[in-house]
């Protein structure tokens, strides 16, 4: 998983996106408010401005939202599909219907009749509630039916954001907030050197201590807010808990005696600050750029204490941050079908400068593939692999004895790993009071490891995220 192999995903995602236009080039239709291709008959809208133009939608909920945000407050003429024949009637007086059994473009489930007569036809079987052009447009200014992302089709399906491990997946529409709460849990047992499993026996012929298992809890606020359609910003601060129990060899006397002990540090992590810039969005495919600053407020100078030494520094593992502003670039691509979805997303890590202990972690470069599964409208299921590449700690920091702990050595630090996960993630009722929360879960674990010198084996991780939308 060198950089070329990466560089490749990156023109694969731009690939991707040259088919997609070239599927989508019959048509030039747009929706003036969310760009995206017009292509159901029976939910676009119209409307005429004063000067003749004529400015088109791909669902009423899109024609109500415009109406909603954009300063130009006269027009000579709205007209909406009918749901029965397709074609354009007077918005103001057609009735509408919110029907769950309906589905919408942009997922407001909304539709349009003609007459009222008809939509109280359709309402016996379909269910739903009816509405006046004047109860619908009030209801969109209060924005109580208007929570729709126009920049991620299909939003109100449980597979419209990626497996919870997954960050900078989606954007929001203008205005629109996200507030998010992830727990994540990573468990490491016993030593591996490069692709293969190694025993304390062989550590000690180099080191005085082995490190026998680790674990790392960690807890992350996130909040995204779009300024506009096509831009998302983000903020994402972790809160970190680390405990290695290790296995020190000791003489005593002659006499070789082991000891067990345990070092732990906590404390908030990294600050990161990201945006998300939407180039390309048609009714089932949408690509994203995706950038990040990670500003060091984590600490790097943990201590604790040891059999060896009291108040002794930690390892680069044992750290909370990685002491320098990195740069995280990459591109996210996402398709969906009626019950399936996909995405794609390459990202790079770029190390700046050397940090306060004169050292700095190696770049590191990931993709994420996954695959989801609709299996009813409140769930889904999915499948992901994530492919990491890590380079090497260049520097070192004084107060480490390389030889005490492997992990105390920057040349035990990067190398390459593949994973897999399963998770699946639920939505509410868009009648209930926890309509605007999604909740995710995914569990993982390597299927390939090979590391640079002796490296703790990764084991299980899980993840546990709850996102409220405002």
């Amino acid at each position: 998983m060198k950089t070329k192999y990466y560089l490749l995903s990156i023109i694969a995602v731009l690939f991707l996106n040259k088919i997609a236009i070239s599927q989508n080039k019959h048509t030039s239709n747009q929706c003036i408010h969310c760009n995206m291709v017009i292509k159901d008959k029976l939910h676009n809208a119209q409307l005429t401005t004063d000067s003749q133009k004529t400015l088109n939608f791909d669902a009423i909920e899109c024609l109500l939202n415009y109406l909603n945000s954009t300063k130009e407050t006269t027009y000579s003429n709205l007209t909406v599909a009918d749901y029965k024949s397709g074609k354009q009637v007077n918005a103001k007086t057609a009735t509408y219907l919110i029907s769950n059994r309906i589905k919408s473009p942009m997922g407001a489930n909304l539709s349009a009749f003609k007459t009222k007569n008809e939509a109280e036809l359709i309402q016996k079987n379909k269910k739903g509630k009816l509405y006046t052009w004047q109860e619908i447009k009030e209801n969109f200014k209060a924005n109580k039916l208007s929570n729709v992302e126009h920049n991620h089709h299909h939003h109100n399906r449980p597979d419209a954001h990626a497996p919870i491990g997954v960050m900078g997946d989606h954007l929001h529409e203008k205005s629109g907030i996200m507030v998010s709460l992830r727990y994540m849990k990573m468990e490491m047992n016993g030593n591996r050197s490069g692709s293969s499993s190694i025993n304390n026996t062989s550590i000690f012929n180099t080191y005085m201590v082995a490190p026998q298992n680790m674990s790392m809890d960690m807890y992350m606020l996130g909040v995204m807010y779009a300024p506009s359609n096509k831009l998302t910003l983000m903020l994402m601060q972790n809160f970190v808990r680390n405990k290695m129990n290790l296995k020190a060899r000791m003489m005593m006397g002659g006499t070789t005696m082991f000891r067990d002990f345990s070092t732990s540090s906590s404390g908030f992590g990294d600050l990161k600050l990201g945006a998300l810039y939407s180039i390309y969005t048609t009714e089932n495919t949408s690509i994203h750029l995706n950038g990040t600053l990670n500003i060091p407020l984590g600490s790097i100078k943990q201590k604790d204490d040891t059999p060896m030494m009291l108040n002794a520094k930690l390892p680069y593992a044992m750290q909370l941050g990685s002491g320098t502003y990195d740069i995280t670039l990459g591109a996210t691509y996402k398709g969906n079908t009626e019950y399936i979805s996909w995405g794609i997303q390459p990202l790079f890590t770029f190390r700046t400068g050397t940090n306060s202990e004169n050292y700095r972690l190696g770049n590191s470069q990931q993709i994420n593939f996954w695959g989801a599964y609709k299996i009813a409208d409140w769930i889904s299921v999915s499948g992901r692999v994530l492919g990491v590449s890590q380079g090497k700690i260049s520097g070192n920091d004084a107060q480490l004895n390389p030889m005490m702990v492997p992990t105390a050595n920057t040349n035990n630090y990067g190398g390459k790993k593949v994973k897999s996960f399963l998770g699946f993630n639920f939505i509410f009722n868009q009648n209930s009071s926890f309509k605007n929360f999604r909740v995710g879960i995914e569990a993982g674990a390597p299927i390939y490891e090979n590391y640079n010198g002796v490296l703790m084996d990764e084991d299980l991780s899980f993840q546990l995220g709850i996102k409220y939308s405002i």
